[in-house]
């Protein structure tokens, strides 16, 4: 198998082994000769990739699952774009946010929108609930069958990351609803924490056949779409966005144990910090051996991610790395104030292929 992995090349990625070397070196917290940079631009700014999700409910559901569907315009996509620095085409199978909760339902509770899938409020009782995750699941098999292909058209021409069924707390509150789960954290405490728990288990079981059909097209690895990240061993992201609306005592009772219990079955971790509602968790999240990275995302309506150097350098003084999604205007001032090992920056706004290689050239200069 190591041989297979040896001859295929990444289409349109020349230097495909040396960003392996940078990008498995982030996990050690170590460089190669400069910390990593992701900047991706279109070949042609007189026709870039535009996304064209379709506008009625049937094509939208297919615009998900249909797996032919993905790849042509994943194929599409690679062909328009430029890759500067360890930029990689990752395909990231979006099937929804804490997408292994449809794990435990049936398809009349999965709603397809434009840009979100919803599930609707199913359990009424935690006691009586069935948790059991079931390999025979309709939409568990769909989705495995469409990562399948695409992983296997995908290989030699992009790499193909797991979807976003990550954070158990956050598929749990899908499944009994945010207000009704919150509300629960004061009446039913110990049935909260022991359903998290049997979600946690849903999440180990279906990533493990996931991670299994994926490593051949990583190479032996993993990825991580949106992220930017490839790991010789399996690698994920861990998150609670419903922790904006908890203490931090309740973050170290519910959510911590969810941390620890997923780290063990990732070689490496990522955890999504979503903002600077989740800064009163941020010793809690640093405190969990598994976690690896932490990646940092500005959100709508905060302050820039230059606003919260004091705790970026904090997550580096813990011996964690850093993601950071970023404009190219933050390049400068958080370059100049981080330590350069364990960070990947990912640029989201350059204009073309001259200005993404301008973006690389100046990381390269420290």
């Amino acid at each position: 198998m190591q041989t297979i992995y040896n001859e295929v090349k990444m289409k349109n990625i020349e230097n495909w082994d040396t960003i392996k070397k940078r990008l498995n070196m982030l996990w050690n917290n170590e460089i190669l000769d400069r910390c990593c940079v992701c900047v991706k631009a279109p070949k042609n700014v007189n026709d870039p990739y535009i996304k064209k999700m379709p506008s009625d409910a049937k094509n939208i559901k297919n615009w998900y699952l249909d797996a032919e569907w993905i790849l042509r315009r994943t194929l599409e996509e690679i062909d328009k774009t430029y890759y500067a620095g360890e930029a990689l085409p990752i395909l990231f199978p979006y099937f929804g946010t804490g997408g292994h909760a449809k794990y435990l339902c049936d398809e009349s509770a999965v709603d397809y929108g434009p840009d979100t899938i919803w599930i609707h409020n199913v359990i009424d009782n935690y006691k009586t609930f069935d948790f059991e995750f079931k390999s025979d699941n309709e939409m568990f098999k769909r989705e495995l069958e469409v990562i399948e292909y695409i992983a296997k058209e995908g290989l030699g021409k992009f790499l193909v990351g797991l979807p976003d069924n990550c954070g158990s707390f956050d598929a749990l509150s899908q499944l009994r609803g945010n207000v009704n789960i919150m509300m629960d954290t004061f009446d039913k405490p110990d049935e909260v924490l022991k359903a998290t728990m049997a979600v946690t288990d849903v999440w180990t079981k279906a990533n493990d056949k996931i991670f299994d059909i994926v490593s051949e097209n990583n190479y032996g690895g993993s990825s991580h779409g949106w992220m930017n990240t490839w790991s010789e061993g399996r690698h994920m992201q861990l998150q609670c966005d419903a922790s904006v609306m908890m203490s931090n005592n309740d973050f170290e009772k519910y959510i911590v144990p969810e941390l620890s219990e997923s780290a063990k079955h990732l070689d490496n971790a990522i955890y999504h910090l979503d903002g600077q509602e989740q800064i009163r968790h941020l010793d809690s999240i640093l405190s969990v051996d598994g976690i690896d990275m932490i990646q940092w995302v500005p959100v709508s309506g905060q302050p820039p991610m230059t606003d919260f150097i004091p705790q970026l350098k904090k997550i580096q003084k813990a011996k964690k790395g850093l993601v950071l999604l970023v404009n190219k205007n933050e390049i400068k001032p958080l370059i100049e104030e981080l330590s350069p090992e364990g960070v990947i920056f990912n640029v989201e706004d350059a204009k073309d292929k001259q200005e993404a290689d301008e973006i690389v050239r100046y990381v390269e200069s420290f």
